[in-house]
């Protein structure tokens, strides 16, 4: 009640280890979004799932140090997540088969702290990321990313989300979506739906 809602919102269910989702998230934010917020009237709202796919088990370190960043600032999630989409092919298996966990986020936070700073978030520093990261305590007590990690998790997985890139439109599985659209594709289907 009372509450202003945009007409669309698009739910992008993304992995960050998947070249489909980066090819969906590079088109939406260079081609479509670039434009910015009032490209459509305030009519859309663009929502990033984390989907963090189990056979590649590094997306999980790629997903968590994204959600590191969010917590540390809010707004630095986006850069974050074009930086990592930006190295993705650094943690793809057979870079990071022989590495630790600790190595993965070491590697994905010495990626995602320069183009922060360059976005104008130095706040967003390795230690602060790093914090993030840290386990609270013994056993499987995981970290301050534990919770939003499962959070996600349990959200796709409600929805019976299993493939990357899934798109929802108003909670609805629009499955004519493909992660080879371009712009154009992405802001006529925007339109049509708006009409």
């Amino acid at each position: 009640f009372g509450i202003a809602r945009p007409t669309l919102v698009i739910e992008c269910f993304l992995d960050l280890c998947c070249p489909f989702s980066k090819k969906m998230f590079v088109a939406l934010t260079t081609q479509v979004l670039n434009a910015g917020p009032d490209k459509f009237g305030g009519q859309v709202e663009l929502v990033f799932q984390n989907v963090p796919q189990p056979w590649h088990a590094q997306s999980s370190y790629m997903h968590e140090v994204a959600l590191a960043v969010s917590l540390v600032n809010e707004a630095a999630f986006y850069p974050a997540v074009s930086a990592i989409f930006e190295a993705q092919t650094d943690f793809f298996d057979d870079k990071v088969m022989d590495k630790t966990r600790s190595q993965v986020y070491s590697d994905l936070i010495d990626v995602v702290v320069p183009a922060l700073a360059a976005a104008g978030f130095a706040e967003v520093t390795a230690d602060a990321i790093g914090e993030k990261l840290a386990l609270t305590g013994e056993g499987n007590s995981g970290s301050a990313v534990t919770l939003p990690m499962k959070w996600a998790i349990k959200y796709h997985r409600l929805r019976s989300i299993h493939v990357t890139p899934t798109v929802l439109v108003n909670g609805i599985e629009a499955p004519d979506i493909s992660s080879g659209w371009t712009g154009e594709q992405w802001d006529e289907k925007i339109a049509a739906l708006l009409a």
